[in-house]
């Protein structure tokens, strides 16, 4: 009798896996949904409609980008972890799968239980940013105001942001005492830095671009390994002897159980968009750098991001009023 079960239960296992590579097989037979958890018209956004538009053709089938914002991410991020695992749900996943984790008691989902790496797509580096109008230019200039001041004020687009915990960072990298003052989106922030209601920012560059460009903002140092290409005067934080390196991040997700030969396909023509000489000159014009690579790289960031980025919040006390 035992053996007649365990035979039994051998033949439905194959059986299981025959319908799942089979549906594997098929994919894609509808349209995909991409989750992006932000209001229509940020930088999350802009790159999720762009890699839609150009994976579409890869696929065969629409890519069709839905916005779900709300509570930091995690009303987005909540419906791709509960959605079926059928590869027809998809996360544009941020920054935020790190540090939401470290800065919310409860979230509504487990990154590493319910969701699955794709790919790894941008890199989005923060800059420090001083108005045109500041009287300092330099690290050294700041150095020396820190040591008459008490306590620079730095803007940034909200609390437990990456530039807010780059900021906090740079503060005890440097010695200079800083006062953070968060502001409801990168676009306020520009405002109050531009209109000198604080002192210095950090942000990533796709938001405030159009302000460097136009003079109204000066890009003081990147927080990356090399200088951008298109601000090749403005140095790296490390050559200026501080070795910070920090940045948002995007990528996509999919919901945990999603077969794997699914992730494969999807990891496959992401790498080709984002290996498309328009999308890199898309990216790279905005100051983002795309990646790309394996799932398991992008799971090894996710959690590499967590743990760094958990150092820094116990360290600097940084609390979110949920």
């Amino acid at each position: 009798m035992h053996s007649f079960v365990r035979t039994l239960r051998a033949l439905c296992a194959l059986a299981l896996a025959g319908m799942a590579g089979a549906a594997a097989a098929a994919y894609p037979d509808k349209p995909v949904r991409l989750i992006v958890p932000y209001a229509a018209g940020g930088g999350t956004d802009t790159a999720a409609r762009m890699i839609a538009r150009k994976l579409a053709p890869l696929l065969g089938q629409p890519v069709v980008v839905e916005n779900k914002p709300g509570g930091a991410t995690q009303i987005g991020t909540a419906y791709v972890a509960s959605a079926a695992p059928d590869g027809y749900t998809l996360l544009m996943g941020t920054a935020n799968l790190a540090t939401n984790s470290v800065l919310y008691a409860k979230l509504p989902y487990d990154v590493t239980r319910d969701l699955a790496p794709v790919v790894w797509a941008t890199d989005v580096p923060v800059y420090l940013l001083l108005p045109a109008a500041s009287p300092w230019r330099t690290l050294d200039d700041l150095k020396r105001a820190a040591a008459q001041q008490q306590g620079l004020t730095f803007a940034t687009a909200g609390t437990g942001s990456i530039p807010h915990l780059a900021g906090e960072q740079f503060s005890r990298q440097t010695g200079i005492a800083l006062r953070h003052i968060p502001y409801k989106g990168s676009s306020e922030a520009a405002t109050a830095l531009v209109g000198g209601q604080v002192q210095m920012s950090f942000d990533n560059l796709p938001p405030v671009y159009a302000q460097v460009k136009a003079g109204r903002l000066r890009a003081v140092a990147i927080a990356a390994q090399a200088r951008n290409p298109e601000l090749p005067d403005v140095p790296t934080l490390a050559e200026l002897g501080v070795p910070l390196s920090a940045s948002s991040w995007w990528g996509v997700m999919a919901p945990a159980g999603t077969p794997k030969d699914v992730i494969a396909q999807l990891n496959r023509q992401v790498n080709a968009v984002l290996a498309d000489p328009e999308v890199r000159g898309y990216f790279t014009g905005l100051g983002m750098q795309p990646t790309g690579g394996a799932p398991e790289a992008f799971g090894r960031h996710i959690a590499q991001e967590t743990d760094r980025w958990r150092a820094v919040v116990k360290q600097a006390g940084v609390k979110i009023e949920e």
